[in-house]
């Protein structure tokens, strides 16, 4: 089954001239949670691109600020600190929890590789991700 993301309208609308450069479309989401987003003066920010083959996964790990990432083909499976599963398809677009108590991992459990377009919002100086140990419990069990 091959997924892809939803067509868009346009990069954009309205007359323009020939010269005029048009942007490289990355990722078209939409948003099923409530993004409430401050971000200080100084934030790093950070657009990257993963690429998870079949059967494979991220590691546990956290983030140290906000990150909103859009699935861009295949379906993304993660598990939470607290063992509950969310499972997004191209299309979708996450937000990640912040903090070591937002432990996670990844997985792509489907036959097609799976791509992810995700916008880091995070402190000077800090990694796009921290490993970390599974939590205990059902969620660590993967």
């Amino acid at each position: 089954m091959r997924r892809s993301s939803p067509a868009a309208a346009g990069p954009v609308t309205g007359p323009r001239t020939a010269a005029e450069p048009l942007p490289t479309l990355l990722a078209d989401g939409l948003l099923t949670e409530r993004l409430a987003l401050a971000v200080p003066e100084g934030t790093r920010t950070v657009v990257a691109e993963y690429e998870i083959q079949p059967g494979h996964s991220l590691p546990w790990h956290y983030h140290e600020g906000r990150v909103v990432a859009v699935v861009t083909a295949g379906v993304l499976t993660r598990t939470l600190a607290d063992g509950s599963e969310c499972v997004t398809p191209a299309g979708g677009c996450i937000v990640e929890p912040v903090g070591p108590r937002g432990v996670h991992m990844a997985e792509n459990r489907e036959p097609e590789p799976l791509r992810i377009c995700a916008l880091f919002f995070l402190p000077q100086g800090s990694p796009l991700s921290t490993r970390a140990e599974p939590p205990a419990g059902p969620a660590g069990r993967h």
